[in-house]
């Protein structure tokens, strides 16, 4: 599929780059960024529960000036896919920012690791993107998601702080 694509774009006097920031001007810009903590040991395993479930009871209500829209826990909710097929209970949960950014937690299964997907957007309000405006904002999305990471490991281990007071 992805030999089509470049195949398309060279049709089309393009690179592949220029193809997607083409199709990024018009639906906007997308990107994402997974993070980890990692804990060794018998120790590391329970402080991984610990956030797990610190998640789950006592969900962000706001995070770096953005305040949860939602908050969907896998573990507890019963979730359907597209197909209307129930997904398979599991210890994540989802925050839905009102910037319409989305964080996803949970603990590894089989690393001793708790992940964190961050998926941020920015989409054109009227027109399409320039390509002045699409660097703008790629560099925005991607200083966003950085910040997002630094503030997740503080918050990780204050809710550890807090936890063995």
């Amino acid at each position: 599929m992805f030999c089509e694509v470049a195949a398309y774009a060279k049709s089309r006097s393009q690179t592949v780059d220029e193809l997607l920031d083409e199709i990024f001007a018009i639906f906007g810009y997308f990107a994402e960024k997974n993070g980890s903590l990692v804990f060794e040991g018998a120790e590391g395993a329970s402080k991984i529960k610990q956030l797990v479930e610190s998640y789950a009871r006592h969900p962000f209500s706001e995070v770096l000036g953005s305040k949860v829209t939602s908050v969907r826990n896998f573990e507890t909710e019963t979730i359907r896919d597209v197909e209307g097929d129930e997904i398979p209970k599991e210890k994540m949960s989802i925050f839905e920012l009102e910037n319409r950014t989305r964080i996803a937690v949970r603990g590894s299964g089989t690393e001793p690791k708790i992940k964190y997907y961050l998926f941020a957007q920015r989409r054109p309000e009227n027109e399409k993107f320039d390509s002045t405006k699409l660097n703008q904002i790629k560099s925005e999305v991607e200083e966003k998601l950085r910040q997002l990471w630094d503030w997740l490991q503080e918050d990780a281990q204050s809710r550890l702080s807090r936890s063995q007071e």
